[in-house]
């Protein structure tokens, strides 16, 4: 591909005289760009666009609804330090457990892997985690260090890279807008749970995506007005960090997003940035590889990098065949079941749907059915259908790679990892979001557009068109209504989510874990939920995910059989009888294979049966200290008789 594009920016910017048109080019200006609405300052007056009509409010929807969630998330900052209500616990919990064993063994001590053990002793340390890069838990670790162990203050800090990333992925939609002719990048936030928003805040893993996923091609284009070289560092420099950062599932939506823009057009990308940005995402992938094979030693490392890879693809090794292997090398993997079409199909249809779905393709079908009815025409004469060349044709070939481009984001990086997608989907990370905002967004204003543009050609036209009239005012009704009604599902989406989120955060359920660190710290424990959780807590080692096999029908308990115990002394703990048994009716991990039905609806995971099961052993054989209303407490060494 030519580099003309860039040439020509680059020759139109050293033309430039006049002064203000320098730092409009910049990245700063950029970034804000799409909330200066487009309006113009001259020398003794501004200008407002007609585009501001349409932007204005879209940018007013999204910075309201962008303050008032972060209003309740800085309320909750102010309550509980460690998580909001409506965090993912599980993933906080495994940051600062890391995070804590970085500081208190040194970085060295793994090797500058995650240390999962929350064990209170230092010969259990470290239990590794080295299937994604390690930069949010050295990044958890110096901002802890740096804060003197402030978890709120780092918490504010996520969220600040969050509110700074939206800006930059709302400049990014108003520059994939701008090809389609249209303005109003806030109304992508309609696509966005408030829900996952509030999650995001301050998501060790995610808060940071928008900034990471989106300021390089800002960057990028910044580059192409300018020729300034600075910003085509700053690009390779943010794909270096997404590589050292995200885990791989992520870093894979990243790369396909990349690759289907230069594709696609969308936006300029040319060949040798891409395989610039793809040059430095590799290199940061072979660091962490490089990381690990100093860790593991040459034996270890090709055989786990096999075995992993094979479990996330095929489900082969199975989960329970890789348990003795990882917990003899004091490794962590949960492992992927076992692939199910049933369960693939249903995690990929959640990462590509969102409210109005349907109306949205009934309205693109009517709308080209309209165009080509409109000008198809029958040639008597040569007993032929023509179809001029519309200009809507050149539009209609670029929504079709918008939508390529979003879809084979969201789809492609799963179908790398089948298996792994049986279980886990990008929609319980929000990040399909992002891209169904923007091709939604530019679908639907683009069509609301075009219809009410057709109106007076069609309608007022003294010659009319090939259609009778009556059938194009129908049609128009029914695009615009189709529209309405996508709209007013979104809106919907935002009150309904909005509302659980404000119920939960009432609740504050999830708080109720403070308990375990004031009443039962110290003790080694049993879990049927992700023995971290718990551990951050308890500060002390445990047995996690334990189910059915751990609690046998002929009684007492077998921690052998839970599923994860990040313990590098194993010999020790055999010994040792577990104090506590916490069993949680929520907050399950995804490899928990004994869960209440409707979690996994499209997987055997055990089900109801299972779960109730698992309840009634536990409250027949041990004595029941609390019920909090997110877990029970059992104490394992005093028999239900003792209960109080």
């Amino acid at each position: 591909m030519s580099d003309a594009p860039g040439s020509q920016a680059r020759s139109t910017h050293h033309r430039a005289s006049n002064e203000n048109e320098v730092p409009a080019a910049g990245l700063l200006a950029t970034c804000l760009n799409w909330i200066r609405l487009g309006i113009g300052r001259e020398a003794d007056r501004y200008t407002i666009p007609p585009r501001s009509v349409v932007a204005a409010p879209a940018c007013l929807l999204a910075i309201v609804i962008l303050i008032v969630l972060s209003v309740m998330f800085l309320d909750s900052v102010g309550r509980f330090p460690y998580y909001s209500p409506v965090s993912n616990v599980e993933e906080l919990t495994l940051f600062y457990t890391s995070a804590g064993n970085f500081l208190k063994y040194g970085f060295l001590n793994s090797g500058f892997l995650a240390d999962y053990s929350t064990s209170s002793r230092s010969s259990d340390h470290p239990y590794i985690y080295n299937h994604m890069p390690p930069g949010p838990d050295i990044l958890m670790a110096a901002l802890l260090k740096g804060t003197g162990g402030s978890y709120w203050v780092v918490r504010v800090a996520f969220w600040l890279t969050f509110l700074a990333g939206m800006i930059c992925y709302f400049s990014f939609v108003e520059l994939i807008l701008g090809g389609f002719g249209l303005t109003g990048a806030g109304y992508a936030i309609l696509l966005m749970s408030p829900y996952m928003i509030l999650r995001t805040f301050d998501d060790v893993g995610y808060a940071v995506f928008p900034l990471l996923g989106f300021l390089p091609l800002l960057a990028l284009q910044v580059y192409y007005r300018t020729g300034r070289l600075r910003y085509l560092g700053l690009m390779l420099t943010l794909g270096l960090i997404s590589a050292l950062y995200f885990d791989y599932l992520t870093l894979l939506m990243v790369c396909w997003c990349w690759g289907l823009l230069y594709f696609t057009q969308l936006i300029p990308v040319m060949r040798r940035h891409l395989i610039g940005f793809a040059s430095v995402v590799v290199g940061g992938m072979a660091a962490h590889l490089i990381q690990n094979y100093l860790y593991l030693g040459p034996g270890l490392f090709f055989r786990e990098l096999w075995m992993m890879a094979a479990n996330r693809i095929t489900g082969v090794p199975t989960r329970n065949e890789l348990k003795a292997f990882y917990q003899a090398n004091g490794l962590v993997h949960h492992g992927s079941g076992q692939f199910s079409l049933p369960g693939f199909l249903y995690n990929l249809d959640l990462g590509l749907n969102f409210p109005g779905r349907a109306s949205l393709l009934l309205a693109a079908l009517i709308g080209l059915a309209w165009v080509i009815g409109h000008n198809v025409h029958w040639e008597t004469d040569r007993k032929v259908l023509t179809v001029p060349r519309s200009p809507m044709g050149p539009a209609l070939t670029r929504f079709v790679g918008l939508w390529i481009w979003a879809a084979g984001t969201i789809v492609l990086p799963m179908c790398m990892l089948p298996a792994f997608t049986t279980e886990y989907g990008v929609h319980g990370t929000g990040l399909h979001s992002y891209f169904l905002g923007t091709a939604v967004t530019a679908s639907v204003l683009y069509g609301v557009r075009t219809a009410v543009r057709w109106v007076p050609r069609d309608l007022g036209s003294a010659t009319g068109p090939r259609l009778p009239k009556i059938l194009v005012a129908l049609a128009i009704v029914c695009v615009l209504g189709l529209f309405g009604w996508v709209v007013w599902r979104l809106a919907d989406y935002q009150a309904r989510e909005f509302s659980i989120a404000a119920s939960v955060y009432s609740e504050a359920k999830s708080n109720k874990l403070r308990w375990i660190r004031r009443h039962y710290a110290g003790e080694v424990f049993m879990t049927n939920i992700n023995p971290v959780t718990v551990g951050f807590f308890a500060r002390e080692a445990g047995h996690g995910a334990c189910e059915l096999a751990s609690l046998p029908e002929a009684g007492d308990i077998d921690p052998s059989r839970c599923h994860v115990s990040y313990m590098q002394d194993l010999d020790h703990y055999r010994r040792v009888r577990p104090r506590y048994f916490f069993f949680f009716r929520e907050m399950f991990p995804g490899f928990s294979q004994c869960l209440p039905s409707g979690y996994y609806p499209m997987l055997d995971k055990g089900g109801d049966a299972c779960f109730t099961t698992m309840q009634r052993r536990l409250a027949a054989r041990f004595a029941r200290i609390t019920d909090t209303g997110l877990f029970e407490v059992y104490d394992l060494t005093k028999p239900a008789a003792e209960q109080r």
